[in-house]
């Protein structure tokens, strides 16, 4: 069940676009804690990571914990390669074998 957030945690590390995209459902949505949506579709998901994946080189994530608790995984992730060491709870929703929902709780 978890295999697509292993896919996306890979193609993030290798900046990947393509394969980063290929992991959420086509009408997927990314929110912040707020409930702001900041990415909606793979279009909006190409146009705010392509920049982001061009300019960090060094882009690692790493996942301190998992949870998953039914369509849902929790995971908290510690992203380097962008300034300053950041940390971060992702819930990921996953819906036939995508991710449908993803909000990032920073």
């Amino acid at each position: 069940m978890n295999d697509v957030i292993d896919r996306v945690l890979v193609a993030l590390n290798h900046r990947d676009l393509e394969g980063f995209v290929s992991c959420y459902a086509a009408d997927a949505t990314i929110e912040d804690g707020y409930d702001r949506v900041v990415a909606r579709g793979h279009e909006e998901l190409r146009e705010r990571y392509g920049p982001m994946l061009d300019a960090s080189p060094d882009l690692r994530v790493e996942v301190l914990s998992r949870t998953i608790a039914g369509p849902f995984v929790v995971q908290a992730e510690r992203v380097d390669g962008r300034g300053a060491p950041e940390h971060h709870i992702a819930v990921y929703l996953l819906e036939d074998g995508l991710i449908a929902r993803e909000r990032l709780l920073s």
